[in-house]
């Protein structure tokens, strides 16, 4: 996996409007049938390409956090849309690794100019997703972190220790894999290194 910001399904961030635009609404995701992703083990860490991360997300209820506060640890910005049909297939299997995982996930889901927290909040649970946390971004913060480049998305960054990229992988992940856990704790041990 190339280090960087690729753009096979290019758009750009903070276009509000643009899930009115592509006409796609809300669709039951259970049972959807798709390509796997790519493995988690692509995920190959080169040299950093980015400043730090440092934008914040809003959650439910008023919460916020900064990304800068996961400094020190490296792990997964995952960065999806509701408005996105290749985001909204990878949400089910994102959510299971997740559980899987447990609480100290080391994969922060974000979701990019989809609306509110509660307006994702009630996507996500009209969608059989609900327990897949809520965090936002507002697409202008993205695009500034991005360089004011176009962005592909569902989009993966694999963030180092210092908050630096390491890694892009510009489409969707293969969570269910067997072994992915496994794979993702090598990935972050090559990222600490």
């Amino acid at each position: 996996m190339r280090a960087g910001l690729p753009g096979r399904r290019s758009i750009l961030l903070g276009t509000v409007g643009l899930a009115a635009a592509a006409g796609y609404g809300a669709e039951r995701l259970a049972g959807t049938v798709v390509r796997p992703g790519i493995p988690i083990s692509d995920l190959t860490p080169g040299k950093a390409v980015s400043g730090p991360v440092g934008f914040g997300l809003a959650g439910l209820g008023g919460a916020r956090s900064v990304l800068a506060s996961r400094r020190g640890a490296p792990f997964l910005l995952h960065v999806w849309a509701t408005w996105c049909s290749p985001c909204r297939h990878e949400l089910p299997g994102l959510a299971a690794f997740m559980k899987t995982w447990g609480p100290d996930c080391p994969v922060v889901p974000v979701a990019v100019s989809s609306g509110s927290p509660e307006e994702i909040h009630a996507f996500l649970d009209r969608n059989d997703v609900a327990l897949l946390p809520v965090w936002a971004v507002a697409g202008e913060d993205l695009k500034a972190w991005c360089g004011n480049r176009a962005l592909a998305i569902p989009v993966t960054f694999l963030i180092d220790n210092a908050g630096c990229i390491r890694a892009t992988a510009a489409e969707s992940l293969d969570w269910a894999a067997p072994g992915a856990p496994a794979a993702l704790r090598r990935v972050l041990a090559a990222t600490s290194a």
